[in-house]
């Protein structure tokens, strides 16, 4: 990883996430991204709308809140010590009837998480990694 993060001048990692009745990154119905999805970095660095413009949305679907659609957000970055993302916050859980999941492209595991509405809130943050792939 280290001699591609040498010869390379930018870096670029999709994550899809999946939703039922959850927002990943703009909220349709108060047209804000107060619930965005948030991302740290392999650099300790957070990343999310509100403070970095190497991020976005290349398909949007839970955007409403309706139904089961997916979200595709896209880091394009020249730090590219910013990527792999380790580690994902999400803001939108705890309601009757939300359920997510998401696929990230790297070593990384995938992982589904369709029953979070059973948890406390304070459950964040979501390991993307195991300690054999930093």
């Amino acid at each position: 990883m280290t001699f591609l993060r040498l010869l390379s001048a930018s870096a670029r990692q999709n994550f899809t996430y999946n939703c039922h009745q959850s927002v990943a990154w703009h909220d349709a119905s108060s047209d804000s991204y107060d619930k965005a999805l948030r991302f740290l970095g392999s650099n300790d660095e957070e990343m999310s709308y509100d403070n970095s413009p190497y991020i976005k949305a290349l398909h949007d679907g839970c955007a409403s809140r309706k139904g089961y659609a997916k979200t595709v957000i896209e880091i394009n970055t020249p730090k590219i010590d910013q990527v792999p993302i380790v580690d994902v916050m999400i803001n939108d859980f705890g309601d009757q009837n939300q359920k997510f999941g998401f696929e990230s492209p790297t070593k990384c595991k995938v992982a589904k998480l369709e029953d979070l509405e059973q948890h406390s809130e304070t459950l964040l943050l979501v390991s993307l990694c195991d300690d054999e792939f930093q």
